[in-house]
């Protein structure tokens, strides 16, 4: 085993054991990573609404586009395998916007009218239909739990004049219009709770994502990339690797027996750890097992990065994200930044994923390597001393397994569905 290899190991053997322990490590931000001046261009913004209509529930979608004079590539990444029905969506996605680049410049208004944008509007809603109705349920439990709200009574009464959000079989193209119309309308309203707002936005996104498609297919400026699209869907890189054991790794911070059995007996004792315990190590009998395989997996983000690196774009790359990335993807981002790389993406939501796969062939992945252990260590370390002053006041009536749950409680709802198999 070289020198790379060996970091290699103790760098998953870490990210299984920080990710265990702590699986988120700040709060999450709407921020541009790398982004000088706050806006996006024509063709990012066409990235960013790509991702949006090709992501389904519990997919992350990547994409990035680079025009050339008279064609454009398109590069798209997923978290998990392609499906059949995945190249026949795309597919037709390319087929309606090749022929809607062929109609007279005209505004929206005047292309929703036509056959080819209701065809690309009715594949977009069923193709995203699941993951639509996970958000308008998330809008609907707002609506219910403030009705007599100021803000909702107003989004309910301007919603009145075209839809009927609460029923079960209302429009979801004409729900997402005037979820798209109404946001842009009070996003700046700083009375209207933030989380409302986020949840109005998402429902909208559909809309203004097909509104955006359409008029810059309509443009004439860049009809002709259109024209000549060219679709690059990469495969999802999985592979298998070698890791220490979670005694091993922690034994390193705790030497003392006595004290690595009541840190590990605490970790147990807390449902929300003893659950990704089970998940990360298959069995929590496992914890000390040293012959371990873990599959590990190239980010969609990452998959679209490793090919830019391939090829030593330094110019500015936008790769935009269905999902805000987690946080090793933000770390790797800065990292290739500090190198020369001018990527830009969007948001961030500081939760380490365990099956975080490193992306291949990079001349500084060792300094990367060096940097992140670092961090790792750190991270680690932090979460022990934590629960360790929990375990010195344990004499008071409470039990020191409830003691650490709380230091997990706010992320308890990420959590779930990170059990449930949001990433492969």
């Amino acid at each position: 085993m070289n020198e790379i290899e060996k970091q290699e190991k103790e760098f998953y053997s870490k990210l299984q054991v920080a990710g265990s322990i702590k699986f988120v490590v700040g709060e999450e931000s709407d921020e541009f990573i790398g982004l000088t001046k706050p806006k996006l261009t024509k063709n990012e913004k066409f990235s960013r609404d790509l991702a949006t209509i090709l992501a389904r529930k519990k997919e992350a979608v990547a994409v990035n586009l680079t025009t050339y004079p008279d064609y454009c590539i398109i590069y798209i990444s997923k978290n998990s395998n392609w499906l059949q029905v995945d190249f026949e969506y795309i597919n037709k996605i390319q087929e309606c916007l090749i022929k809607i680049s062929k109609y007279e410049p005209m505004k929206w208004e005047e292309a929703i009218k036509k056959s080819d944008t209701k065809t690309l509007s009715a594949s977009v809603i069923a193709y995203c239909s699941e993951k639509f109705e996970s958000r308008l349920d998330k809008l609907k439990r707002d609506i219910r739990d403030g009705k007599n709200d100021q803000y909702i009574k107003s989004f309910i009464e301007y919603a009145s004049n075209s839809v009927d959000i609460n029923h079960d079989k209302a429009n979801k193209l004409i729900i997402s219009r005037v979820c798209c119309c109404y946001y842009k309308k009070v996003s700046k309203d700083v009375t209207i709770p933030k989380k409302f707002l986020k949840h109005l936005k998402k429902v909208g996104s559909y809309m203004r994502s097909l509104i955006d498609i359409t008029s810059c297919a309509c443009n004439k400026k860049y009809k002709v990339l259109f024209s000549n699209m060219k679709l690059h869907i990469l495969k999802p890189i999985v592979t298998y690797q070698p890791i220490f054991s979670w005694k091993n790794i922690i034994q390193r911070f705790i030497p003392d027996p006595m004290e690595y059995e009541n840190f590990k007996n605490a970790c147990l004792g807390n449902k929300i750890k003893a659950s990704r315990l089970e998940k990360i190590y298959d069995d929590v009998k496992n914890l000390e097992l040293e012959s371990i395989k873990q599959g590990i997996y190239l980010h969609a983000e990452m998959n679209i990065l490793n090919e830019i690196m391939n090829q030593k774009k330094k110019a500015r790359v936008y790769i935009a994200v269905s999902k805000k990335c987690c946080y090793l993807c933000e770390l790797y981002i800065k990292f290739a930044q500090k190198q020369g790389y001018n990527i830009v993406i969007s948001g961030t939501h500081k939760k380490i994923y365990n099956l975080w796969k490193l992306p291949t062939d990079v001349a500084f992945k060792s300094n990367f390597l060096s940097y992140v252990l670092k961090e790792l260590d750190k991270i680690i370390q932090e979460e022990i001393d934590s629960s360790s002053s929990l375990l010195a006041e344990s004499g008071s009536d409470e039990s020191s397994a409830d003691k650490i749950k709380v230091d997990d409680e706010e992320h308890n709802a990420n959590l779930d569905a990170e059990l449930k198999g949001v990433y492969i």
